[in-house]
This record gives C-alpha cells, sequence and structure tokens, in this order.
C-alpha cells in the first residue's frame, strides 16, 4: 500500500480548516492582507506583488446548505456561486480585506454585485474578461489590469514596483512549473498519485503564500521520485467541465477500478500550463499570458481549441473514458457538448456526461452511472 505523502500533509494542514486555515491566520497575524479572487481572470502576481494573499474564493470537501443563499440567488443559477456567497453569509471569509472578480460570466458577476452590496469590503474590484484570443483583446485586458494596479496600490498605500512584479512573476512561473511536472509523472503507467491528491495540490497553490506553496512542491516531487509510488488501477479517466473543489467527488470515481490522471479545469490544468513571458515588461507579459498563454476555455467566443485541446491531452495521457462533469444550470460548459462527442467519438474515446451540484458528494445516480461506465470500458478493453 502507498504511504501517504507528507508534503501533502503538510499542504492540507496549512489549509486548513477551510477557508480561514492556519496559513490564513499567520498572514493576518502579521498584519498583511488577503484578497479574495473569484475566477482565473485575475491575476495573482499583482496582488502578490502588492504583498498581498491571492486566496481563491470556493468551497471545500463539505457540503454546504444554501438556503440562505437562495434568498438573495435563484435557486436555478450555479451552485459554485450559491455556494461562495452562503460560506460569506456564515461569516466563513470575514478574513477578507478585498475581493477581485472578472466578466468570466454572468453568474460571477452576480456574485460580486451581490457581495458588493450586501457585505461591502474595503477593496472590490472587477476585471473585464476577453471573450477572444486576440492581439485587441490583449490590449483591452492590459488597459484594465493597469487600473487594477493603480487601484490596489492606492489601496495598499505603495505603488507596486516593476521589480515587485518581475519578482512575483518569477514565483508564480516556479509554481506553474512545478505543478506541471507533477502532471507529466501523471503520465506513467502507474501514476504515482491518484486525482484526488492532484486536486488537493492545486487548491493549495491557491490558498497558500506561493513561495512557501513552491517549497513544498519541491519537497512533493522529491518524495514522490524516492519512494517509487504507483497507484495500480486498470482504468485511466479524464474528468473535464466545471471546477471540483471537493475531492470527494473525484475520490467517488477513484474508489471503483480507475484513477483520473488529467483533467480540463480551471483549478487544474490550466492553472498549472504556461509560463508568463519574463522577456517583456511585467504587465504586458501577464496580459499575454492570462488571455492567450493558456489553454482555450469555455468562455472563449469560438473554442473549437478547447476540444482539440481535451482530445490531444486524452491522447497524451492515454485515458480509457472521460467524465464530462457540470454543475446544473452552467450554460457555458452546455454548449458544447454535442462537437465534444462527436470529436471524441472520432477519436475512439467514450464520454460520460453527468450533472453535479457543487460542492456535494457524488450521490448515488452518479455512482451508479459510474459504475456502467467502467463496465462498458472493462467490455471495450476484452
Amino acid at each position: 500500500m502507498n504511504a501517504p505523502l507528507q508534503a501533502l500533509n503538510e499542504m492540507q494542514r496549512l489549509t486548513s480548516p477551510f477557508p480561514e486555515s492556519i496559513a490564513i491566520k499567520d498572514w493576518k497575524g502579521a498584519g498583511k492582507k488577503v484578497i479574495g479572487w473569484v475566477n482565473p481572470y485575475v491575476p495573482e502576481e499583482i496582488i502578490y506583488a502588492a504583498g498581498m494573499l491571492p486566496f481563491q474564493i470556493s468551497g471545500n470537501n463539505e457540503p454546504v446548505q444554501m438556503q440562505g443563499a437562495e434568498a438573495y440567488i435563484l435557486s436555478n443559477s450555479c451552485s459554485y456561486i450559491r455556494s461562495c456567497w452562503q460560506l460569506q453569509l456564515d461569516r466563513q471569509y470575514s478574513f477578507l480585506d478585498g475581493l477581485v472578480s472578472s466578466s468570466f460570466c454572468d453568474q460571477d458577476k452576480r456574485l460580486y454585485s451581490v457581495w458588493e452590496y450586501y457585505k461591502k469590503l474595503p477593496f472590490m474590484e472587477i476585471i473585464y474578461a476577453p471573450r477572444k484570443r486576440e492581439e485587441a483583446a490583449v490590449q483591452l485586458y492590459l488597459a484594465d489590469i493597469e487600473d487594477f494596479r493603480d487601484h490596489l496600490s492606492q489601496f495598499g498605500y505603495r505603488r507596486i514596483p516593476q521589480r515587485d512584479l518581475a519578482d512575483a512573476i518569477r514565483i508564480y512561473n516556479r509554481g506553474r512549473e512545478l505543478m506541471h511536472q507533477l502532471y507529466e509523472l501523471r503520465k506513467r503507467d502507474r501514476p504515482p498519485v491518484t486525482g484526488a491528491e492532484a486536486l488537493e495540490v492545486s487548491k493549495a497553490a491557491a490558498r497558500l503564500p506561493r513561495d512557501q506553496f513552491n517549497a513544498l512542491m519541491e519537497q512533493l516531487l522529491d518524495e514522490i521520485e524516492r519512494s517509487g509510488r504507483e497507484i495500480k488501477k486498470s482504468r485511466r479517466l479524464m474528468v473535464i467541465g466545471n471546477d471540483v473543489h471537493n475531492a470527494t467527488q473525484i475520490a467517488a470515481l477513484e474508489t471503483l477500478d480507475a484513477v483520473v490522471v488529467v483533467d480540463e479545469m480551471n483549478c487544474g490544468i490550466r492553472y498549472a500550463w504556461g509560463q508568463v513571458d519574463t522577456q517583456l515588461p511585467p504587465m504586458e507579459a501577464l496580459a499575454r499570458y492570462y488571455v492567450m498563454g493558456r489553454p482555450v476555455d469555455m468562455h472563449n467566443w469560438n473554442s473549437d481549441g478547447r476540444l482539440e485541446f481535451i482530445g490531444e491531452m486524452a491522447e497524451q495521457y492515454k485515458v480509457d473514458g472521460i467524465i464530462s462533469e457540470i454543475v446544473r444550470f452552467c450554460t457555458y460548459n452546455g454548449w458544447d457538448k454535442f462537437d465534444l462527442k462527436k470529436q471524441m467519438e472520432a477519436r475512439g474515446i467514450p464520454i460520460l456526461d453527468i450533472d453535479l451540484e457543487y460542492g456535494h458528494p457524488a450521490g448515488a445516480q452518479v455512482k451508479i452511472r459510474a459504475e456502467a461506465f467502467m463496465e462498458m470500458l472493462e467490455s471495450r478493453a476484452s
């Protein structure tokens, strides 16, 4: 039996209890500010360069009862948004000094608007999220994050220097490099970590000071190589769709004879992919990375590149099947369903479509469908 990974245990210890963890209390105890961010078009490097801690607003491994949130946000809205707002209503996010979101989708904008109206924080900002991957989009986004930098500088009572931006970019680039290395190890016939463990690593990256995370990540990779750790499962799965922060949902799939070896999520592969160009001026480099430097996501105007990326990753990681999960009422991920299935059928990769409530454990219906899907994969292999 594979021994627990000590570096991962330390990441989880520092980020517990969620959300006001040991790491948060240490940071706040030093008199420093914490800025929450909601989606992947918020450049964490600018926050970190300001001497503040970027912290991703999300749920975790425990289900959230959302009756209170539904007094503010309709029950047919994305349950990710309702979960985050419920945690705020429950005073779980009282440690935040600010909140930054972007116009990623109508639901993200709704979360920002209710937060601003009912629980306004000392610093609040919403950033433009480009819909196209082109030069005009880079310039629009650059202008907006320059304003963000100015406003955050005023909040912190000092202009964020270029050298601090360059240092933050270097630190975050290193973090992405280390996470990418873990993804490469998962290509092995017997990967060294489960999908649930890999998700816990990504969550820690978005909740810890990045230099602290990097040091633990280096320890983790060294520990993996020294231990010879192997996950011995027959079937290899890919999870795509909305962000999953509840690792029990991934673990439920892995109770079957399967291991999740790769994903296509903002909190997963997209969070670990690419590098900010250190040869460019820092702000321009950030704009180019956040608009064009990562895999295409589902909200881009022409997302054909997203489907191609999914197919390429599925083949590189030798997956037997894809779990396509959608948080209920997320229209963006629903748009690609037909074309996704058609493209994956052409590659010979079967897909299981499931709807989930964000943060809730996988229910009996999901487990039954997953078991049937695994039986189908088994019959294909025999």
